[in-house]
């Protein structure tokens, strides 16, 4: 038994008791983790366990989002239960659908200008003014962290807003 099958299994077990219904893991080294918050939340994540035993953790469902590498088997077991608190809250916010869809729309914009690119030629006028709409945009967002009340959720692990 190697060390990627130790070290998965251990965090499999871990991500069982914070309740994920649906654990599924390829060559030891890449799992796919669901959880079921209710009310038609599914919550899913999928980690790759590295050479060097470090870890890569995506959010794959309810919408994708890389948050990047990990030193610890601890430290992804850490995140994924404060980032299913978090959810689990905000679920009961009368703004989640919104949040959810905004979400999405911020997916389909990256998947469309890649699609724009990679397939188009686009005159430079026009891409500037996507730019700067995109800055527009990003600089509102940035805004309303200074200008909206930050969550009390003491019992959550705190993570930095992404700047």
């Amino acid at each position: 038994m190697n060390q990627n099958t130790v070290t998965g299994d251990y965090i499999n077990i871990n991500l069982r008791q914070l309740g994920a219904t649906s654990i599924k893991e390829f060559n030891s080294i890449m799992h796919i983790a669901e959880f079921d918050l209710g009310d038609g939340l599914i919550v899913s994540y999928v980690f790759n366990i590295t050479r060097h035993n470090k870890y890569f953790l995506q959010r794959v469902q309810t919408y994708f989002m890389i948050h990047g590498k990990f030193a610890s088997d601890q430290e992804i077991i850490d995140f994924i239960s404060s980032d299913l608190k978090r959810f689990q809250n905000a679920k009961n916010s009368h703004n989640f659908d919104t949040f959810l869809l905004i979400s999405h729309l911020g997916h389909h914009v990256t998947e469309n200008i890649e699609e724009l690119f990679l397939n188009y030629n686009v005159d430079a006028d026009k891409l500037e003014d996507i730019e700067k709409e995109l800055e527009d945009s990003l600089t509102h967002i940035l805004g309303l962290f200074d200008n909206s009340k930050k969550l009390d959720l003491p019992e959550i692990q705190d993570i930095p807003p992404r700047k």
